[in-house]
Order: structure tokens, then C-alpha cells, then sequence
């Protein structure tokens, strides 16, 4: 059966979350630089990294439910401060900043346009707050390629569960066999994607896979050739 949708996650796959992170941290550092002693830009992505872990908190190092405040907690624990802001602005930051410093994947916006002009169906799956996920696109400039924007948080079910690539199939109107799902996590994207009889293409270079996964890519200008093949 031919792909009529194409889905993709967002982090790592459409957006390049460590280099996201080296922007945002030169947006804090410069913002708060009167504020900040004897800290350096290294320091500052050491913590957010750390905490982060690329965009899958380890729950042991979550001191709050969010990764923005969580981050933002740490950062005020660690760095050399002068006259702190406070957690709730700084977590503020985070919330505002993040987004307008996300960094796309090399392509994307050329890969999406020429899936658009061939009348392919296209939607994001996220785990994540749903106004954050928004905010990135509307920043890249990506929303309005998209006929359907599904996140977790939006929704209350998370990757890999079925019922949030059904969801998504049901809101663009097409069988779950129809679409592609483009994702970095061998867990969350392509095993979750393929319970549900999605193909799957593998995002590969962020994670370990410890399954055995045979559509892979590297970058997202090999993504046509792949729906070509198939």
C-alpha cells in the first residue's frame, strides 16, 4: 500500500536539540551576564545537558515535573550568581527562550515543502508540552507545513503507546499502513510506530538502538529517495 502521510517526531529528527541547546545558552548567558560570575558558556550546557539528557529526563534528576524548571533549579544551584533571579522567572526563560532558539535539521524546511507539493499528509508526534512543541515550529517557521500537530501533552498519552500514532492517523484521515513515521527513538518512534502497522524510518545517530532496525537514514535529504524505494 502506498504512503499517503508522513509523521514525524520533532526532536533530533526535525530540530537538532543539542545545537537548540548551545543557542539557548548563549541567549541566557548574554541576557544574564551582569548576573552571572566567574561562569562560562561551557558550564551553563554541561548543566542543561545533563539535565535534559536529550529530551528524556532521567526521572532521579528531575528535582521538578518540568525540564525547564528542573533545568532552571540546577542552574541557580550551580552557577556563581549575583542577585539570582528567581526559579519561577527563570523557568520563565527557559519556556520563552528554548523555542526561539531552536535550531532546525539541516534540510528540513526543504524536505517538508517538496512532501507538500507532493500531496503527502504531514503531522508531528511529540512527546511534550503542546504549546512548546507549537512555539518551535511557529519559531522555524515549520507550522504551516503541518496537517496535524500531536503532542503528549496535548493529549495525555505518550510514545510508545498505540493510541497516539492511531490518533493521529485517525485525524489525517488515512490507515496507519499508509504512513511513515521519521523518528530517533528506537523505543518511543519506530517500535511504537511499527505495533501500529506504520513504516518507520530510523533517524539514526542520537540514541543506542538495542533493537534490530533496518530502514535507516542520516540525514533528512535521504527521506524521498526512501519513499521513492518503497
Amino acid at each position: 500500500m502506498s504512503i499517503r502521510a508522513v509523521l514525524f517526531d520533532l526532536d533530533n529528527t526535525l530540530t537538532h536539540r543539542d545545537q537548540s541547546i548551545h543557542r539557548y545558552a548563549i541567549c541566557l548567558l548574554e541576557y544574564y551576564q551582569e548576573y552571572l560570575m566567574n561562569s562560562n558558556i561551557n558550564q551553563i550546557i554541561e548543566v542543561i545537558r545533563r539535565i535534559d539528557n536529550g529530551g528524556y529526563p532521567k526521572k532521579e534528576l528531575l528535582t521538578y515535573p518540568s525540564i525547564g524548571e528542573s533545568i532552571a533549579y540546577v542552574l541557580l544551584q550551580e552557577l556563581e550568581w549575583h542577585n539570582a533571579p528567581s526559579l519561577k522567572e527563570l523557568t520563565q526563560f527557559w519556556a520563552e527562550q528554548f523555542a526561539k532558539n531552536a535550531v532546525s535539521m539541516a534540510d528540513a524546511e526543504e524536505l517538508l515543502k517538496r512532501l507538500k507539493e507532493q500531496k503527502y499528509k504531514l503531522a508531528i508526534v511529540s512527546n511534550g508540552a503542546h504549546l512548546s512543541r507549537v512555539a518551535i515550529l511557529n519559531n522555524l517557521g515549520l507550522s504551516h507545513y503541518f496537517d496535524a500537530i500531536v503532542s503528549s501533552g496535548q493529549v495525555g498519552i505518550s510514545k510508545p503507546a498505540p493510541e497516539i500514532f492511531l490518533h493521529t492517523s485517525q485525524l489525517l484521515n488515512v490507515k496507519p499502513s499508509e504512513c511513515l513515521f521519521i523518528g530517533d527513538h528506537p523505543i518511543n518512534d519506530i517500535q511504537g510506530a511499527k505495533n501500529v502497522g506504520m513504516k518507520t524510518l530510523y533517524m539514526d545517530g542520537f540514541h543506542v538502538a538495542d533493537i534490530d532496525i533496518k530502514n535507516k537514514i542520516t540525514h533528512l535529504n535521504q527521506v524521498l529517495d526512501f519513499i521513492s524505494s518503497i
